[in-house]
């Protein structure tokens, strides 16, 4: 899978593990050769000409979407994504609150990756609303889709019910994935295996496909 990573994010979840791209900065780096571990820096911004030039270069079938957030550009990706220019399979990683911006790229997704931020997480207001309607639009497109969440020490069960609440006023069949925080350099409240297990076990009572997965990426030093 090849990672287009951008800029910019509407939240601050104390456990981000990619801080560095919440603002846009002067360069965007290429891992060049791809798979190397060595990257090349370019100026930002980039145009659609550019990004598909660097593209050319991996051969990945898949292309990850990913951020920040990447919805904060949906006009880009709009631009990027239109008919004709991409031909492999794309993925969507999102916070889940731009319910109105997913509108503008949805159809050109093949498969969603939907979190859903707890107050915990985000230390600001709830989202359930959006995260709601961001569901119910995703939904209208008829392609593939999960929901991933990510508990810590601190998520609370209300939280978890909460977000039950949501999934099942959806559609119940979502799959649903619970993700243990993973340590970064400014958070470490991690949760045990029981902890993890226990809201597993609360979301199986109404959920119809839940599984637990770890941040193996960072366990494995994969960028």
């Amino acid at each position: 899978m090849t990672f287009v990573r951008f800029a910019g994010c509407n939240l601050s979840c104390r456990w981000c593990d990619t801080r560095y791209a919440r603002e846009v900065g002067r360069y965007f780096r290429v891992e060049t050769p791809p798979g190397s571990k060595k990257f090349v820096n370019y100026d930002n911004p980039v145009s659609v000409a550019e990004l598909n030039d660097h593209l050319k270069y991996f051969t990945d079938p898949t292309i990850s979407i990913t951020g920040g957030e990447p919805l904060n550009q949906a006009d880009f990706i709009e631009e990027w994504l239109s008919p004709g220019n991409i031909e492999k399979k794309i993925l969507l990683e999102t916070n889940g609150t731009n319910y109105n911006e997913v509108l503008k790229i949805g159809r050109f997704i093949d498969i969603f990756s939907v979190d859903l931020k707890l107050p915990t997480s985000t230390l600001d207001r709830t989202y359930w609303r959006e995260h709601k309607d961001f569901l119910s639009n995703v939904l209208t497109f008829g392609r593939e889709a999960y929901v991933k969440i990510v508990v810590t020490k601190e998520t609370q069960v209300k939280d978890i019910q909460e977000a039950i609440k949501i999934v099942t006023a959806v559609n119940k069949f979502i799959p649903v994935v619970l993700q243990p925080v993973s340590e970064t350099d400014s958070f470490s409240a991690c949760i045990t295996e029981e902890q993890v297990a226990s809201f597993a076990r609360l979301c199986n009572l109404w959920l119809s496909n839940v599984s637990i997965m770890r941040q193996t990426h960072k366990e494995e030093g994969i960028l």
